[in-house]
């Protein structure tokens, strides 16, 4: 389903702030949870990243993970040679890499919380709404979250987001499956040495389905910052997919490389927006029922 959401533009004399947003219904304007929407203002990537990403991309497909070696990212140290780029495979499937830190002060039991939070609706949303919870993370891309059996991750998660900060795209219907890593070489002795280095990662990987053909690979995991703080390796394989224990190209999967511009960047925004808002969110709401406004 294409979902088309209005969006507004709105004055700032700050060029680092996007100053693109959707537009709220009525019945989300009166919710209490509102004021996150428009407190904290969306930020593009740092300067740093975006010369990075400007004048360093796309990255040496040689310099990439293959696709075929994916479970290599999985390591308690050290790191890629570019840990935050772009790049597309001779064979038209892409590849995403980013980085980014979670400062000290926002710990991993808000971080969890808030990804279980995202996926419930609150009492007052309304069917085809979106749902706000998810829209305060990035107000200019993301519209709805939630689990597809309404508990829990097991059968799915559905997103409903655009990915171009607001520059008129349409949304895009995800959904992201969970498959389990030992079927790719995973073994309780490699798990047991990663969370003995203070790696925090599940016995799962995934990958996204869409509203259109095509499928994502995608792997993560966090592990302890030399400099401080909790630092998180992000990878995807746009155009692959986990099949019965192999990894299967998957054609159909639309991908260039102003696409795959678009996710590192709208990645970046997302998270280091999250850390701006998380402590006090996460003060005002963790003690309320799961349905609060």
């Amino acid at each position: 389903m294409f979902i088309q959401v209005d969006k507004e533009t709105f004055p700032t004399e700050d060029s680092s702030v996007i100053n693109v947003r959707q537009k709220l219904f009525p019945e989300e304007e009166k919710m209490p949870l509102v004021k996150y929407f428009y407190k904290y203002p969306l930020h593009y990537p740092t300067p740093v990243e975006m010369q990075i990403i400007n004048t360093m991309n796309p990255i040496p497909v040689e310099d990439a993970i293959q696709p075929e070696n994916f479970m290599s990212l999985l390591k308690p140290y050290g790191y890629d040679k570019y840990e935050l780029g772009y790049c597309m495979f001779p064979d038209g499937s892409g590849y995403v890499a980013t980085y980014r830190v979670r400062p000290p002060h926002i710990t991993a039991e808000m971080e969890r919380w808030y990804r279980n939070w995202r996926n419930l609706k609150s009492k007052s949303m309304v069917p085809g709404h979106g749902n706000l919870r998810y829209k305060i993370w990035n107000y200019a891309d993301h519209f709805d979250h939630y689990y597809v059996n309404w508990k829990n991750g097991s059968d799915g998660i559905h997103t409903t987001e655009s990915l171009d900060l607001g520059a008129g795209d349409r949304m895009y219907d995800t959904i992201r499956h969970e498959f389990p890593l030992s079927d790719f070489g995973m073994t309780d002795q490699w798990m047991a040495e990663l969370k003995a280095a203070g790696c925090q990662l599940t016995s799962h990987g995934s990958y996204e389905t869409f509203d259109e053909p095509g499928t994502h690979l995608c792997l993560s995991y966090s592990r302890p910052c030399p400099q401080g703080g909790v630092e998180t390796r992000s990878r995807e394989w746009i155009g692959w997919r986990p099949e019965n224990g192999k990894l299967v190209r998957d054609p159909a999967t639309k991908c260039d490389l102003d696409y795959l511009k678009k996710v590192v960047i709208h990645t970046l925004v997302e998270w280091e927006h999250l850390y701006t808002f998380l402590p006090e969110l996460y003060a005002e709401y963790k003690d309320q029922p799961m349905d609060a406004d």
